[in-house]
């Protein structure tokens, strides 16, 4: 049996996957253990997972959004974020590491402190990569920033280390990079990081905690949408919630599940039902469409249940995400922060009476659900564990 180490930055999103693979790999009878942040994220392990705890005394790490966009966002994301992240974890992962003495890692594309711990001790590692944009090249000027970035990392961090043996991008993997996403979606306009890649599709499924709904809530007579901005990006601020509020007051045979802060539920109308949290997998199953963010997780689970969408993306890798849904012909493109009423009420309509978009929702959708996810996912990590113990 296999000793895993899984680090993780902490984002619930980046650990759905990972508790669904884990949830495989513990089903073997392999050892695990997670090196995350406790505070965020150690509420949503199973009650006996072994955790080392990345929390450093008052210093929890959160996403700050940033007012900007587009590539200056994801400078911003590097520099107030994963660095300083980096930074803070690497001894924390190092001492786990020592400590648990794992066969491999498995360690999430934004946690680099993680594939440095291993890169230093010789640990076979595995990059968990939670979206397909997160595998492409970005500008010239912004890779070789990144690179630029990552080389000071490393030097910081192993200063003993030649230079020679600093790598580019050390945030993916020379042994295997598994990549929750389809190839069908990727699209051909950006070119990818070179890196041996397992295109898994997502994992989704076992190993979420159960949250409780009011199935009642849905009538047979209405068409249903869920509306969801993602963990991060729900509390930016409520004018687009409030704005597709208004948008589905005017329409009586829809409903909306709309997933934001329980202070929207004053304004909502009574065809809306505003919810915290919601068990989205299952949800999924009781609704015509989705209107979202274009997180990667949420937009490969929408189309693994045939359904078209509306992405309005905000922030990082969305626009990407967005787009490749567009061009797939799944989606329909909604502004996140000038959307008005009136634009809304149409695009919604569109949504729920094109064909064509369902058409091209269930062609993707037959692609994910024949992808192997978690088990595949799973069946990878113990192959390089065992080639790493030969």
């Amino acid at each position: 049996m296999a000793r895993i180490l899984f680090a993780l930055p902490p984002l619930i999103g980046h650990l759905n996957p990972m508790l669904a693979v884990a949830a495989q790999l513990s089903a073997a009878g392999h050892e695990l253990a997670w090196a995350i942040h406790t505070h965020q994220l150690g509420a949503s392990l199973p009650d006996a997972a072994r955790v080392f705890s990345l929390d450093a005394g008052d210093q929890v790490t959160t996403v700050v959004l940033p007012k900007v966009r587009g590539l200056e966002s994801v400078r911003l994301f590097f520099e107030d974020y994963a660095l300083p992240m980096a930074e803070q974890s690497l001894p924390l992962i190092e001492q786990a590491a020592l400590s648990f003495k794992p066969d491999v890692m498995v360690v999430d594309h934004q946690m680099i402190a993680g594939s440095l711990v291993a890169r230093k001790l010789g640990i076979a590692w595995l990059a968990s990569i939670t979206t397909s944009a997160s595998i492409l090249r970005m500008s010239p000027m912004l890779d070789d920033w990144v690179a630029g970035q990552y080389a000071g990392l490393q030097q910081r961090y192993m200063p003993s280390e030649a230079e020679s043996a600093r790598v580019a991008r050390p945030d993916f993997s020379p042994w295997l990079n598994l990549v929750f996403s389809i190839e069908e979606l990727l699209g051909t306009e950006h070119a990818r990081v070179e890196a041996p890649y397992a295109f898994l599709g997502p994992a989704i499924g076992q190993g979420r905690r159960e949250i409780d709904f009011p199935w009642q809530w849905l009538r047979d007579d209405c068409r249903h949408i869920l509306v969801t901005l993602g963990t991060i990006s729900r509390d930016r601020d409520t004018r687009f919630f409030e704005v597709i509020m208004a948008a589905i007051a005017d329409m009586p045979n829809v409903q909306a599940v709309l997933v934001g802060p329980e202070s929207l539920s004053v304004k909502a109308p009574a065809n809306v039902l505003v919810r915290d949290f919601v068990p989205q997998v299952e949800l999924l199953k009781k609704m015509h469409g989705v209107i979202c963010h274009a997180g990667h997780n949420t937009v490969c689970e929408t189309l693994m249940h045939n359904l078209p969408m509306i992405v309005a993306p905000i922030r990082d890798d969305q626009p990407v995400i967005a787009r490749q849904a567009i061009d797939a012909g799944a989606a329909l493109f909604m502004r996140h922060g000038k959307v008005s009423v009136a634009t809304a009420k149409t695009t919604i309509h569109a949504l729920l009476n094109t064909p064509e978009l369902n058409h091209q929702a269930a062609r993707l959708g037959a692609v994910l659900r024949k992808s192997s996810g978690a088990v595949g996912a799973a069946e990878h990590i113990v192959r390089i564990a065992n080639a790493a113990r030969a």
